[in-house]
């Protein structure tokens, strides 16, 4: 794996290890990621399915009130 040197915020890396119950910087930084990676993933299917779910569907007028 690239070693990669960057400034972290220090009280932001331990509440984050704290949630995500990691023991090391690396540990809580890999699984941040893999945690974005996984919910952008997740957003991008559910708009997908969404869009879906909605084609076919009369349009509805909207009454303003």
């Amino acid at each position: 794996m690239k070693s990669v040197r960057i400034d972290l915020d220090q009280d932001l890396l331990a509440a984050a290890a704290a949630i995500m119950g990691t023991a090391t910087s690396d540990a809580t930084i890999n699984e941040a990621l893999r945690r974005i990676v996984v919910h952008e993933r997740q957003l991008h299917n559910l708009a997908r399915l969404a869009a879906k779910a909605f084609v076919g569907l009369p349009d509805v007028a909207v009454v303003d009130r």
